[in-house]
């Protein structure tokens, strides 16, 4: 009996030691609400409309489910992993089909002193912190930075990547990453040798600054694309650089934002925002890159916005996007346009879990060619609220 009992305690005494060494969470967040949303892309008597009205979900911020881990390696080092899949709450699908961690999957070692080093599918450095000084972050639809005016150089994943964020040092913290894949396949036939080659990278890189109400970021993405099939090759280089800050007066926290774009946006992995809008409405010979499909892209992106706290668990969200783009190929006859959007919005935490919300966008923008008498117009209009709950 004696020795039963002290067995017990000695296997609870373990258990509880590796607990303490080693823990592994689920988490999650699930969002939904009612909304409305409409999209028109026109030009003189031709138009395209599409319309939305209902429940929707995902709008405070993507519904996704996770896990992630931690070990106590001593001396101050752990392992980590993170494995994290988004989904629609509405329909129960997964937001990428074949894709089961679509937002992350990865492993890596973290240290108090030296920082982090992670490797698999994560998010670029922009999205650790860049996109935080929206006022409506990288949610809320056409509201947020991603979905509006910048596009997806604030905020977008990369696969087969590995990337290190700095511990902070006196308020500086500094993120540098890399995704790619050396891709090779030859075949030999009485034809002759014939390679297929994919060397396509993307390198991230950010500086930030916090000191008490200020915060300041700036980052830089370059996405190469250099694909080879059947000895043809296709090559193009796309720059992004993009900066931010935000000064809380306490009454009211103030954000800005600017950045650039120069170069092709790659068929898929980038998009260039809501004005993305305007290269799938529109069908040039079966080309819907009208806009950022070669080298001659350019894109300028502004954003100024307010953060109001109504009492201890309110907030009201302002913030208005405008950019300018064009494409100097005549392939595309010089397109160039503008766009604006406007946006307000209210939250409001019921708990440390679980918070209601309410936002209303509207974005309008033109593009013009050379070869057009008139302008092509986009109009985008969102309104929804909604109830969020993270576990």
């Amino acid at each position: 009996m004696k020795k039963s009992l002290l067995s017990g305690l000695v296997l609870t005494a373990i258990a509880g030691l590796a607990h303490a060494e080693t823990s592994v969470q689920l988490y999650g967040l699930v969002d939904a609400g009612v909304g409305y949303s409409q999209t028109k892309v026109s030009y003189g008597d031709s138009w395209v409309k599409t319309r939305d009205i209902g429940l929707v979900d995902g709008i405070g911020g993507t519904n996704n489910w996770g896990l992630k881990g931690i070990e106590d390696l001593g001396n101050g080092t752990s392992a980590i992993f993170q494995l994290e899949s988004g989904f629609s709450l509405g329909t129960g699908h997964s937001l990428s089909e074949g894709t089961l961690f679509d937002r992350r999957a990865l492993v890596g070692l973290t240290g108090a002193d030296w920082g982090t080093v992670t490797l698999g599918r994560q998010f670029n450095v922009a999205d650790d912190i860049l996109s935080p000084l929206d006022p409506f972050g990288t949610n809320f639809g056409q509201a947020g930075v991603t979905a509006g005016a910048f596009g997806d150089s604030v905020s977008a994943n990369m696969s087969d990547s590995i990337k290190y964020m700095s511990p902070t040092w006196s308020g500086f913290q500094f993120g540098l990453g890399y995704s790619g894949r050396n891709e090779k396949t030859e075949y030999s036939s009485g034809a002759g040798r014939i390679v297929d080659k994919d060397t396509s990278n993307w390198i991230t890189a950010g500086l930030s600054y916090v000191n008490g109400p200020l915060a300041v970021a700036a980052t830089y993405d370059r996405f190469r694309s250099d694909v080879t099939v059947s000895d043809e090759s296709t090559k193009s280089t796309t720059n992004m650089w993009n900066v931010g800050l935000t000064y809380d007066f306490t009454a009211v926290k103030a954000h800005l934002m600017y950045g650039q774009t120069h170069g092709a946006l790659p068929a898929t992995g980038l998009s260039s925002g809501l004005i993305h809008s305007l290269d799938t409405a529109l069908v040039d010979d079966g080309d819907s890159g009208l806009l950022s499909g070669t080298s001659g892209y350019r894109q300028q992106a502004w954003l100024a916005g307010l953060t109001i706290p109504v009492g201890d668990a309110g907030r009201v969200l302002l913030s208005y996007q405008g950019n300018h783009v064009k494409n100097s190929d005549t392939v595309y006859d010089k397109a160039r346009g503008t766009l604006h959007i406007g946006s307000i919005g209210y939250s409001q935490d019921l708990s440390k879990r679980t918070t209601l919300y309410a936002v209303a966008s509207y974005g309008s923008g033109s593009v013009r060619f050379d070869a057009l008498d008139d302008k092509v117009k986009l109009k985008s209009t969102l309104v929804a609220a909604g109830i969020q709950h993270r576990f």
